[in-house]
């Protein structure tokens, strides 16, 4: 699975082979085969293996004691996610860009994806919490910059992790939540 991570990250989703996945691994191609019945099979484990990771890291704490400390959190979470296993998140942003990887089609996943954010920003607008605005826009606003951002840390480099694992979840956080002050580092004001 590391190998064809690795080696989809190198090379790309299209030009990564068995036989490449294999030498990387130092096993045989036909073993591929055997244990996940195809190239396919690879795939569609290797997807939904990085995709419950990342579940798993973005998962609520204690912490997340409201809609804008939940919101800081997940992002927070999924921005150190990226940072620590930047070369799955840049697979997994390949596999949302080709619906031949199998399984459920981007467009589903997203459909999903947007309804769970959608759902919970309407929570947050309910409580009081987020300010009065297009739920289903800043669904797709967060939904676009997540599925962006391994490729910019890609571009940017991991040196600044502040910059990503702070700065990046604030655009959002203070731009929705009413508890916020507009400008401040924290939302402390």
């Amino acid at each position: 699975m590391d190998a064809a991570i690795e080696t989809i990250a190198e090379v790309g989703l299209t030009r990564a082979s068995n036989a490449a996945i294999a030498a990387r691994a130092q096993v045989s191609p036909g073993l591929i085969n055997y244990h996940f019945g195809s190239r396919q099979g690879l795939i569609d484990q290797m997807r939904a293996t990085i995709q419950q990771r990342v579940d798993e890291a973005m998962q609520p704490v204690e912490a997340d004691d409201s809609y804008a400390s939940a919101l800081e959190g997940m992002l927070r979470r999924f921005a150190t996610y990226c940072l620590d296993n930047l070369p799955a998140m840049l697979v997994l942003t390949q596999f949302t860009r080709h619906q031949q990887t199998g399984g459920q089609t981007e467009d589903a996943e997203r459909v999903e994806g947007l309804a769970e954010l959608r759902s919970f920003i309407i929570e947050g607008q309910r409580c009081g919490q987020f300010r009065s605005t297009d739920a289903r826009l800043v669904a797709s606003v967060l939904m676009n910059a997540m599925t962006d951002l391994p490729r910019e840390i890609r571009d940017r480099g991991t040196t600044d992790r502040a910059v990503f694992e702070r700065d990046w979840p604030m655009l959002f956080v203070d731009g929705i939540a009413v508890t916020r002050e507009r400008g401040s580092d924290h939302g402390d004001g």
